[in-house]
């Protein structure tokens, strides 16, 4: 029979898959407001090895505001995670993953393959993200899509772009 520990351990790690998966299906299904209560106060968000810049700290509303404007312009988007790997220690935890994300717009698709690494902290609410690096590998398609969905997000009308 486990340990107390033991349990807790495998809970925890169940928790913390679920919740780094839930991300890119929350995102796909456009469901933000639930999003949002999956972050910390601040959530440090780098997605530099894709876009360049440097990684930010914001509130979940700035994060979920950000995501809006990058993905609402899009037909449909497929994000998927592989590999989840998790290491706990005590109330914080690292997620490791390998994602896929797929964006459709009209007849084009871009794919782009990476790495995920996810802070994520316990607090009275449960398991949630405090940040979020890409570690960007590869890409099918043009890029070009991207920045037409940004032009699209709010004409589109798909997202509340309030934040």
């Amino acid at each position: 029979m486990p340990t107390y520990i033991e349990r807790r351990e495998k809970t925890d790690t169940a928790l913390l898959e679920t919740l780094v998966e839930s991300l890119g299906v929350l995102l796909d299904l456009r469901l933000f407001n639930t999003l949002e209560t999956m972050l910390t106060d601040e959530v440090t968000v780098d997605y530099t090895s894709l876009f360049g810049g440097e990684p930010h700290t914001a509130s979940p509303k700035d994060v979920i505001y950000r995501w809006k404007e990058s993905l609402c312009g899009f037909d449909a988007t497929r994000h998927k995670l592989e590999n989840i790997r998790v290491e706990l220690k005590g109330q914080e935890a690292t997620v490791k993953a390998d994602a896929t994300a797929i964006y459709f717009l009209h007849e084009h698709i871009w794919e782009g393959k990476g790495k995920y690494v996810f802070g994520c902290r316990f607090t009275a609410e449960g398991w949630k993200v405090r940040s979020l690096q890409f570690d960007f590998k590869s890409e099918k398609g043009t890029r070009d899509i991207l920045e037409q969905a940004w032009a699209l997000a709010e004409k589109k009308g798909k997202c509340d772009m309030s934040k």
